[in-house]
C-alpha cells in the first residue's frame, strides 16, 4: 500500500491491498458488509444482529 486509504463508510484507514480496497468498494470488509449485504433478507436489521452470514461481523 503506497497512499493512505480511506474508507468511504466510517473514514478511518484502511489496511487492504489495493485491488482488495477497490473490491470492497474503498471501505473495510466489514464496512462493506453493513452497508450493502447485512440487511437483504432482513430490512432494517440492526448491526448489532447476527444477519445470519457466517461472515457478519456481528456474530462473532
Amino acid at each position: 500500500m503506497s497512499e493512505e486509504q480511506t474508507c468511504q463508510r466510517c473514514g478511518e484507514t484502511v489496511e487492504l491491498d489495493q485491488e482488495d480496497f477497490e473490491l470492497f468498494e474503498r471501505m473495510h470488509p466489514e464496512c462493506f458488509h453493513f452497508a450493502f449485504e447485512h440487511d437483504l433478507n432482513k430490512p432494517g436489521l440492526s448491526v448489532d444482529e447476527n444477519c445470519g452470514d457466517d461472515a457478519c461481523p456481528a456474530g462473532a
